[in-house]
């Protein structure tokens, strides 16, 4: 086996070539779709960066109605990024998309890399390989979040400790520590599922031939805790990262906006769910579709298989206990939000690596056709793109059929500082498409009182659909009945009336006062 891996040569450009191409579908796309408004909070805030000239430390979103928008929130570096480059190329959404998919790329590389030094060369090129086509990462690392470069940062952490614990250059240790740094600062969680493995690394990284039990690892883990190099790493990006959201929290508690990070508002904790066999069953579901295409399932399984001993797979373990842990800590979320799911694939493209070489070893020995290796990957390609098309792309689509030609007359008859409210729930979708500030709200809320207090604080217009609740909810019969009979249309009146198919309108709230 060491000889075939000697004798590896498969050229690294080729699994990032295959994942650029996979990313670059739809890089046009508006910002629609599956967790559109996570995005749309993303792109608000890049927009406003580029446009407003405002610091990193101020981010702003466009759900504040009259104010200026500063939220609490994580470290807006990648919006920030994508605001800078806004400024060179334009106002483009596919900049933002453009931004994820080189993040994604480099990952491909790093995930090579380190299936390289933690397993062998031929695991971590098929590692990377997984990397791209697997429709999770393909989907979120084009999508206009932070995930791809969250990503990007912990195989970077990963890589570099690695590359120290080889080389002792402090420049590796600097950029690992860096980027574990900004990763937490971007989200929390990477404290525990990319904490465990830099920690596993520092402990155990020595002679692959040289495997330990698992007593011996535990007596090394405790032996490192105590080194004052690792609390030193610890301790300073902790220091670091409280720093940030101390001041996030405060910036919050002034200006009354926040994406409910702390606090008895955070949707993240739910000990009812955590025995709940349903969202159990689903998080499963999910990732053998979404994270494995189904047939990686046994590929991991076959990766893992008789390995416990191995030291580069138990890096790849405690990575994957490290997500579980982080999403019993944030079960609601996790639940919610798939993106939460997302660091699996650090750990798992790498075992399904190792499983894929283990696999054609066995059918080599066997003298199986190689067609059937290749029918094997055809068919998780397939699978990837029917599920990419499905779950995503389609999505993507449909809902750029309603809400585009809406979106597009209110880009050209609202002037750009006037403020507008969406009846799109807690959905800033709509908002953000348009490029315009102003209020979210409901159904319900939409009243005369409501309406006179909107149009004194400077909104002109109202809009949204009697078909959607929030850009992806159905609206019910009864509230788009009561939203009608608020919205009197006459057409030489109203400047956009509610027609199928999708009934959208957009409408001068000075033209609704009086019309009880």
């Amino acid at each position: 086996m060491p000889k075939i891996f000697s004798r590896f040569h498969y050229p690294n450009w080729f699994p990032v070539l295959i994942g650029i191409l996979f990313r670059l579908i739809n890089i046009n796309a508006p910002i629609l779709g599956v967790h559109s408004w996570r995005q749309a909070d993303t792109a608000a805030m890049a927009r406003h960066f580029a446009l407003e000239g405002t610091p990193i430390w101020l981010p702003q979103i466009d759900w504040a109605g009259a104010n200026s928008g500063y939220v609490e929130c994580e470290f807006p570096i990648f919006p920030y990024l994508v605001g800078q480059l806004y400024k060179l190329l334009g106002l483009h959404e596919w900049i933002g998309r453009g931004l994820s998919i080189f993040f994604s790329a480099i990952t491909i590389l790093l995930l090579i890399r380190i299936g390289a030094l933690l397993l062998d060369p031929a695991s971590g090129w098929w590692g990377g390989l997984f990397f791209s086509l697997l429709p999770l990462n393909i989907y979120y690392g084009r999508t206009f979040q932070a995930e791809s470069l969250l990503l990007f940062l912990a195989a970077l952490s990963i890589e570099r400790l690695l590359a120290w614990k080889i080389n002792s250059h402090f420049l590796s240790l600097w950029i690992s520590w860096s980027a574990f740094c900004l990763a937490c600062l971007i989200k929390l969680l990477p404290f525990i599922w990319l904490g465990l493995p830099l920690l596993l690394i520092q402990s155990n990284f020595i002679d692959q031939s040289s495997a330990r039990s698992f007593k011996k690892l535990s007596s090394r883990l405790i032996t490192t805790l105590k080194s004052p190099g690792v609390i030193l790493y610890a301790i300073s990006a902790i220091f670091i990262v409280i720093i940030w959201f101390w001041y996030a929290y405060n910036l919050g508690k002034e200006t009354g906006f926040s994406f409910f990070i702390w606090g008895k508002d955070t949707d993240r904790v739910s000990i009812q769910m955590l025995f709940n066999f349903d969202v159990w069953s689903n998080l499963f579901l999910r990732v053998i579709v979404r994270n494995l295409s189904i047939l990686g399932l046994p590929i991991v399984l076959l990766g893992l298989w008789q390995s416990k001993k191995d030291l580069g797979l138990q890096v790849f373990y405690s990575g994957l206990v490290g997500v579980f842990i982080c999403t019993i800590f944030a079960i609601r979320s996790s639940s919610v939000h798939e993106y939460y799911q997302l660091p699996l694939q650090l750990f798992l493209c790498p075992i399904m690596g190792r499983g894929w070489t283990k696999l054609t070893a066995y059918l080599d020995i066997r003298r199986i056709s190689k067609y059937l290796k290749i029918c094997i990957i055809s068919l998780i390609t397939i699978i990837s793109i029917t599920v990419l098309s499905i779950d995503y792309f389609l999505v993507e689509i449909n809902q750029s059929n309603i809400w585009m030609p809406l979106v597009e007359t209110i880009r050209e008859e609202v002037d750009p500082r006037s403020r507008i409210v969406t009846v799109t729930g807690l959905d800033p979708t709509l908002l953000n498409l348009a490029r315009r500030q102003g209020w979210l709200t409901s159904a319900e809320n939409v009243n005369q009182d409501n309406i006179r207090s909107w149009v004194n604080q400077g909104a002109k217009y109202i809009t949204g659909s009697l078909n959607w609740q929030e850009s992806y909810i159905p609206l019910n019969n009864s509230d788009a009945q009561y939203l009608l009979s608020q919205f009197p249309c006459k057409k030489e009146d109203l400047s956009f009336c509610p027609e199928p198919p999708n009934y959208t309108y957009l409408i001068k709230l000075n033209e609704l006062i009086g019309l009880d």
